[in-house]
């Protein structure tokens, strides 16, 4: 499996697949987020870089709860 593969599945697990691809989409000047940006990105750090948490409905302490869960799983 992708780490692609692996982080779209992990969203959908945690279910905020399309609550990520929005506040990145909105976050980054209408770029959809694609496999070729997650291999320019870093794995670890991807979530805490992808778009400003504080701006989007769920807040910072759901994206800070999301970006540890994605950091412990990828350990």
């Amino acid at each position: 499996m992708s780490g692609y593969t692996k982080f779209r599945e992990f969203l959908r697990n945690e279910g905020c697949e399309a609550a990520f691809d929005r506040a990145f989409y909105q976050y980054n000047d209408c770029t959809a987020f694609d496999e070729s940006l997650w291999e320019a990105g870093n794995a670890e750090c991807f979530i805490g870089h992808a778009f400003e948490w504080s701006a989007t409905p769920e807040g910072r302490a759901f994206w800070l709860t999301i970006d540890r869960k994605w950091f412990k799983l990828i350990k």
